[in-house]
């Protein structure tokens, strides 16, 4: 089973929210924990954070910081190129099922309802997010992915939670840029789900403040009481009720 980092909720009550943020290629929970942590909590503070670690080990630095990954990308990043999305899109379906394991785990730890629940993650945490959040067979309040890539790969989900997709306006890369934010939103939009894209201007490729008070937002209204009795009225098949806009480019 996998390890993680928690951040508790800072009104120092009980979590009202549960979100579970999967780190990018190469980082940690724990450095997922404080970043991510020191950034959201002020903006959502009553949900707790949890940050696992990817379980397979790609480097240590000097200062014995294990640095990790979701799935192998190493054989199939080829310099500045962008990974196979093909391949991605396969070792990210293998590896949901450890992702959904441990999210069921986590959900039961905490004792909170699944529609309370958010799954995020940037870059390559995005892409697991994605996955693990759609190929779960209880869907979850919600899912938010942050510069994932290959994410188009995807054409069978299992469930249809609401999906908030952010990227950098500086991230022009089609695998996981602002194209393929774009891209992605369309083809969820034109399936049915409860979608939306944000560009962030003049951001690359990270995690911002920006970012992580979207989160905030979405976080707000998919777990609020109108959106669920909208979303059970409707089931599902209604225009997208948008979070908030950062501004720059949308579909």
């Amino acid at each position: 089973m996998l390890t993680d980092h928690t951040v508790d909720p800072k009104n120092g009550k009980s979590p009202e929210y549960l979100v579970i943020f999967f780190h990018g290629y190469g980082s940690n929970g724990e450095l997922m924990a404080e970043h991510v942590g020191n950034l959201l909590g002020p903006l959502l503070p009553e949900a707790k954070i949890r940050c696992p670690d990817g379980p397979i080990d790609i480097h240590t630095t000097e200062s014995g910081i294990v640095l990790k990954s979701w799935f192998e990308l190493r054989d199939i990043i080829d310099g500045d190129k962008d990974p196979d999305s093909d391949e991605v899109g396969r070792r990210a379906t293998g590896a949901a099922k450890e992702m959904n394991d441990y999210i069921d785990k986590v959900i039961a730890e905490e004792g909170i309802s699944k529609d309370r629940v958010i799954i995020a993650g940037f870059s390559q945490g995005g892409t697991m997010a994605f996955y693990a959040g759609l190929l779960r067979d209880e869907p979850v309040a919600g899912v938010y992915a942050l510069s994932g890539g290959a994410l188009d790969r995807l054409t069978a989900p299992v469930s249809k939670p609401p999906v908030g997709l952010v990227a950098g306006g500086r991230e022009n890369q089609h695998y996981s840029g602002f194209p393929h934010a774009q891209k992605t939103h369309k083809a969820l939009d034109d399936a049915g789900f409860f979608t939306d894209c944000v560009i962030i201007p003049d951001q690359g490729h990270d995690i911002s403040w920006k970012s992580m008070e979207l989160l905030s937002v979405f976080t707000r209204a998919v777990t609020s009481e109108d959106f669920k009795s909208r979303a059970a009225a409707e089931q599902n098949n209604f225009p997208p009720k948008k979070i908030r806009r950062s501004g720059g480019p949308r579909p």
